[in-house]
């Protein structure tokens, strides 16, 4: 009796800790874009920050930081074949970038833009939903903006 009510008190805590992670089956704001809009540039303002933990989240990245369940941002692309899609995101504080491509890929980072900002730049990343979490590496929140543009491959 006693093995079997830790072994529910054990998957009832592994429950509550996935459902308490970045959740690409939810929808954050959502966008649509072409690859050629995003060739000049578009700025989304965001709160950065969440109490998720990605160290505990199991996800198929490493690194660190605090993000909300659903995601930031859900953007829909189309015409993106030739072009690299660059995300960055300048805050208040130190921000983390994650992000789920159409094809369900992960990538995260954290200070590859100098001064405590993330950036990153996919290629090849396709039509389709791609959701952005902007979180901070050490739990606080502020204000940011996601920047995202095209660049011809």
């Amino acid at each position: 009796m006693k093995l079997t009510l830790l072994s529910a008190a054990a998957f009832v805590m592994a429950g509550s800790a996935a459902m308490a992670c970045p959740d690409y089956s939810q929808t954050g704001a959502t966008f649509e874009a072409t690859g050629d809009q995003l060739y000049a540039g578009m700025d989304f303002s965001v709160v950065a920050g969440g109490d998720n933990n990605l160290a505990d989240c199991g996800l198929p990245v490493s690194g660190a930081g605090y993000f909300i369940t659903p995601p930031d941002f859900s953007f829909l692309l189309s015409g993106m074949a030739g072009y690299n899609l660059e995300l960055t995101v300048a805050g208040a504080c130190d921000t983390a970038l994650l992000v789920n491509t159409p094809s369900a890929s992960w990538f995260y980072d954290d200070d590859s833009a100098g001064d405590l900002q993330p950036t990153m730049l996919l290629t090849n990343v396709g039509d389709g939903r791609l959701d952005a979490w902007v979180g901070t590496y050490n739990g606080e929140y502020c204000d940011a903006t996601l920047h995202l543009e095209t660049w011809n491959q």
